[in-house]
């Protein structure tokens, strides 16, 4: 008797799943790949032990990095946010050659940092377009995990994106999470995934010193962000297929951690800016002639 579609499809994602994520040096092919995270600097969190497999990636910033409020770019010396976008731009194309990938397809898509949330609707709309023109096998972004808004809004909108796709009839790429940092119960968590509701295929890989020390460099070229990513470990990396997620409810129980920050948003928040994309989203999707 043949395999089911389903479990053809699982079987496919599982696949996929793993090719994407092998570590550095592995001789199975990448599939063809979008990297899609909010910050310059955070796919070198989630998978700079391995960065150099990903030279025929594309990469996507959903933000330039720089608060509006020119905070962070005063704390860091620069007279201007231009200067400071400049050098979070420049920090990421030295990472990218640190890699051996200096040539790797990049853009920004230009929302401010912080911001990303308030852009939702339009921000599921880039993406969307980036997977029908690039037409990804694997895209590679954050979970819903309520560490920073602008990652909330990126894990938002690329599922929001990829459902959409299948509405269509087309076939939609597998969403690999790699994890960054939650609230715990005493404080910060990073580097671990918040339990989800459904189970998907998980794996944890553990980076040896040579790796590590690779993982470090990369790390380092992000100046800026120095203080930031001390609090990042470079002994594991983690990556789960993506679990369905409600944004209309916290990702866990109580407060989030950017509950805590000044951040131009909170959970409670986040969650009714979803709502609304999820409902506009729905009403368009209602007048397109069958």
């Amino acid at each position: 008797m043949g395999r089911s579609l389903a479990a053809e499809t699982a079987g496919t994602a599982e696949t996929g799943f793993l090719e994407a994520t092998a570590p550095a040096g592995d001789r199975r092919a990448m599939p063809s790949t979008m990297v899609i995270f909010a910050h310059p600097d955070d796919e070198v969190i989630a998978l700079g032990g391995r960065l150099e497999r990903f030279g025929g990636a594309h990469f996507v910033h959903v933000t330039d990095g720089a608060p509006r409020n020119g905070e962070d770019c005063r704390a860091h010396g620069f007279g201007s946010l231009e200067e400071y976008r400049r050098a979070r731009e420049a920090e990421f194309a030295a990472a990218l050659e640190g890699a051996g990938i200096g040539a790797a397809s990049r853009e920004c898509l230009g929302i401010a940092d912080q911001e990303a949330s308030l852009n939702l609707g339009r921000l599921t709309e880039q993406i969307g377009e980036r997977l029908r023109r690039l037409r990804p096998e694997v895209v590679f972004t954050h979970p819903y995990e309520g560490g920073h808004p602008d990652h909330d809004a990126t894990a938002f909108a690329v599922q929001a994106a990829v459902r959409m796709s299948k509405a269509r009839g087309e076939k939609a790429p597998v969403i690999v999470e790699a994890p960054f940092y939650h609230a715990g119960p005493r404080g910060m968590r990073t580097g671990e995934f918040l339990p989800g509701r459904e189970r998907t295929h998980e794996i944890a890989y553990s980076l040896g010193g040579e790796e590590q020390q690779r993982k470090r460099k990369l790390l380092a070229c992000f100046g800026t962000q120095g203080a930031t990513l001390a609090a990042f470990g470079v002994e594991w990396e983690r990556f789960r297929v993506a679990p369905g997620y409600d944004f209309r409810q916290r990702p866990h129980a109580g407060a989030t951690l950017y509950d805590g920050f000044p951040w131009g948003m909170n959970s409670e928040r986040f969650c009714e800016l979803a709502a609304e994309a999820e409902e506009a989203m729905q009403q368009d999707e209602e007048l397109v002639p069958a």
